[in-house]
């Protein structure tokens, strides 16, 4: 467990030498989300992945929050573990928390990975999804969120990947979703990471629906010198559905010890 200002939250840690990372996993989930591709990326490394606020053992932390309270959790953390920067990936809702951590605290990223995410805010779709778990539960939210993460493939084959992301959202609180949610209305990146100075990587998942590759080329394209990705036939989660595609293209760019 680490002790942030406001809350505690829990930690998983793959590694002992070589270069920090830092996952930040997607709105929903929890540090777990990362499991799949871990141990691979922490051969040389040292990998850390955390529960965001309002996500597994951080739930029930303060609400309501903002997008800022996320991104200075992040540099909390990078201070509780001792760490003056770190390579730090951020997924769907972590990438947004990474790049509003990266504008603030630009000298705290080593490099700065986005997966699946997008640089602006979609207010009435964000404020929709908090709204109807607040009206309807979370039990209402469940399908429509998996079929937006995963290939219709995966889901009816019923993957590990698909069961584990059902359990967090059938176990998460409709406060701390709807929460997370309007700390997404706050996104406002575009254009603001043109002087950012590390090494970026943006990688798009061509099957994602949630965040199309065009997104993400417009997030690689506000970064000077980002590496974009496509990977064929991958969905939102990309770690839960294909985590040999997703890990490797991380373990190519993220530097060893």
């Amino acid at each position: 467990m680490l002790t942030l200002a406001d809350h505690r939250t829990g930690l998983l840690q793959r590694g002992t030498s070589g270069p920090p990372v830092v996952l930040l996993h997607s709105l929903g989930l929890d540090k777990h989300m990362w499991e799949p591709i871990i141990d691979q990326l922490a051969v040389g490394r040292r990998v850390f992945a955390y529960d965001l606020r309002g996500h597994g053992e951080a739930a029930g932390s303060p609400r309501p929050f903002t997008l800022g309270d996320t991104a200075a959790d992040l540099i909390g953390v990078l201070d509780e573990l001792g760490l003056e920067s770190a390579h730090v990936v951020g997924l769907s809702y972590g990438g947004a928390i990474a790049q509003t951590a990266a504008i603030e605290s630009p000298d705290r990223f080593a490099s700065l990975s986005l997966l699946a995410t997008t640089d602006r805010a979609f207010p009435e779709i964000f404020e929709g999804r908090a709204a109807g778990a607040e009206v309807d539960g979370m039990a209402a939210q469940v399908d429509e969120t998996l079929s937006r993460w995963f290939t219709p493939e995966a889901l009816a084959a019923e993957t590990a990947g698909v069961r584990y992301a059902r359990g967090c959202l059938q176990a998460m609180k409709s406060e701390d979703w709807a929460a997370a949610w309007r700390s997404m209305k706050e996104l406002d990146a575009q254009g603001k990471l043109g002087d950012f100075a590390a090494p970026a990587l943006v990688v798009a998942g061509s099957a994602d629906v949630s965040g199309p590759t065009a997104v993400l080329r417009q997030v690689a394209d506000g970064i000077p010198g980002a590496a974009f990705r496509e990977l064929p036939g991958v969905p939102h989660m990309q770690t839960l559905e294909r985590a040999d595609l997703i890990a490797g293209v991380l373990d190519d760019f993220l530097p060893r010890g």
